[in-house]
């Protein structure tokens, strides 16, 4: 009898130990186990480099175009030229060599009964065609050349009177015509030219 207590008190602590065992299994208690958040891995940015720009193409100084006849050239050169002549038109109508797409932006015709005239057109027209419109007169029988006085292309050529002289003037997308009847423009043409270019 006093033998078998020992016995059963083991008996008892052993299927309490496995009873508290399988209850903790049965209620399915878990010590949860932190997940490691993911640290976000930053992402290179980009340091965008402005492509090079061509430097703007220098322009053309506008032309000083006159858009008065009475102020063409200088006071003195102009009086002897077309002082005494009458002004009677301002060149609309007139067919002359001129560039394709040509706008006129000055005419101006003096006349003398029918002993002196002078006729003066100036147009502005695309650089490109005013170029082509020069280098074509040659074919046309005038006489070109680069000229030092105006800067440009000077081209002339006498018409069937020895007393006629027509000439242009050609720079710039600019195109001055005169044509001349028994009076020299020589000296009223490169007025007009340094008048315009300087």
């Amino acid at each position: 009898m006093h033998m078998s207590r020992p016995r059963t008190l083991s008996t008892v602590l052993l299927a309490a130990a496995v009873a508290v065992a399988l209850s903790a299994c049965a209620s399915g208690a878990v010590t949860p186990t932190a997940s490691p958040t993911p640290t976000p891995t930053p992402t290179a940015t980009e340091t965008l480099t402005p492509e090079p720009t061509d430097p703007p193409a220098p322009t053309v100084a506008p032309a000083n175009l006159p858009t008065d006849c009475t102020t063409l050239g200088t006071e003195s050169v102009r009086q002897d030229t077309v002082g005494d002549l009458t002004l009677q038109s301002d060149g609309t109508g007139f067919v002359r060599p001129a560039p394709n797409n040509a706008q006129l932006a000055l005419g101006c015709d003096w006349i003398l009964d029918e002993v002196a005239g002078v006729l003066l057109l100036i147009s502005t027209a695309d650089p490109a065609e005013v170029s082509a419109a020069a280098d074509a007169l040659p074919a046309a029988g005038w006489t070109c050349a680069v000229s030092d006085d105006f800067g440009a292309t000077y081209c002339s050529m006498t018409g069937d009177n020895p007393s006629e002289e027509d000439a242009v003037v050609a720079r710039d997308g600019v195109w001055i015509y005169l044509e001349t009847y028994n009076r020299n423009g020589n000296a009223f043409l490169s007025d007009i030219a340094t008048q315009i270019w300087g």
